[in-house]
């Protein structure tokens, strides 16, 4: 057959994800994650010589560094775990686990706590098996060293909450170790914005499940500025040695009705606020609780009120408001934001 003669199916294809107890080295992936689009690929980076060789043409061809690279997204649910091993990676911290609150003796639910970190926890990286096409004729990657790289929490009226996100990973091979047949995927429905709540205060303690703002979209993202430049290789190897994360930058908008001046009067005055994003899902098998995750947040900053334009006659008046969330050192146990998700597994330590 010659090149480009078959057709490869898109829709038949798979993505396992592993977690790495060694950074960039592969582990067997088995949680699946069903996605809406998925970039994964290597990039040989090259230079091309120009230099005078008495002609006007070039002849002199280098190859050098790799660089592997992911884009993923998907919409999210508390009781996958292949959605959970991204975000863990994504924080880059620590994880407790605790009996949900509320709970009643002998039920399952479980309130994990993800903190932000520096990704050199148990598991410090990502593995990804990815077949691109249907199991006859589709091709296998396997990529290691998998971090993320940016993550962004997306709701909006009429969708579910959706997960963007970008990788830097250290290598990838080409390989037959096709792995549908042992994948796990659940089958436990999305978060939508129909039971989310977006709630901002002057203190902690005042956020309720009462009160909130009435927005219309939120997003909520985390930039862990991976350091992937020729400082994080070394001479001969093509590949990253390391890769670490520089510092987080978290940021938070919602669109909202303008109707009052409440972040006009907060950015002039930097007043610091409290923040709490939570969007629930079903009753979880044999409790009481509800699967959900919850974003906590203990120092944010108004960085744009969303002054709004004012150009449609008939249109309502928006705004978009930016927040900065940054961490809360009043305390030793301050946070800039941390992520509770309620499940029915015990632990991922």
């Amino acid at each position: 057959m010659s090149d480009g003669q078959g057709a490869l199916a898109g829709g038949l294809s798979y993505l396992a994800v592993g977690r790495e107890t060694t950074f960039g080295t592969g582990v067997t992936c088995t949680a699946g994650i069903d996605f809406l689009s998925a970039n994964f690929k290597l990039t040989k980076e090259n230079k091309i010589i120009e230099q005078i060789e008495r002609s006007r043409t070039n002849s002199k061809y280098l190859t050098l560094s790799r660089k592997v690279e992911g884009e993923l997204e998907f919409y999210y649910a508390p009781l996958q775990d292949s959605h959970n091993f991204i975000l863990q990676n994504a924080f880059g911290g620590t994880i407790t686990s605790a009996t949900a609150t509320g709970e009643t003796v002998g039920g399952g639910a479980m309130a994990h706590t993800f903190k932000i970190g520096s990704m050199d926890q148990s598991y410090p990286s990502l593995s990804f098996n990815m077949r691109k096409g249907g199991s006859s004729g589709g091709k296998v990657f396997e990529y290691s060293g998998m971090r993320v790289g940016e993550i962004e929490f997306a709701a909006e009226i009429d969708e579910a909450l959706k997960i963007n996100s970008s990788f830097i990973g250290k290598d990838v091979t080409l390989t037959t170790n096709d792995v549908e047949g042992s994948l796990t995927v659940s089958s436990a429905p999305y978060l939508t914005f129909v039971n989310g709540r977006f709630s901002i205060e002057n203190t902690f303690g005042s956020l309720t499940s009462s009160a909130f703002w009435h927005v219309q979209s939120v997003n909520i993202s985390i930039n862990n500025n991976l350091q992937s430049d020729a400082s994080s290789r070394r001479l001969g190897s093509d590949t990253l040695v390391v890769l670490p994360p520089g510092l987080a930058q978290i940021e938070m908008k919602c669109k909202m009705r303008f109707d009052t001046t409440t972040a006009w009067t907060a950015m002039i005055n930097a007043t610091q606020l409290y923040g709490q994003v939570e969007f629930l899902g079903n009753t979880i098998s044999g409790s009481i609780a509800r699967q959900g995750i919850k974003f906590n947040f203990q120092n944010l900053r108004i960085t744009d009120h969303g002054d709004p334009e004012v150009s449609d006659p008939s249109g309502i008046i928006t705004s978009e408001i930016t927040f900065a969330a940054l961490r809360d050192d009043s305390s030793s146990t301050g946070y800039a934001l941390e992520a509770v998700v309620t499940n029915n597994k015990a632990s991922y330590a």
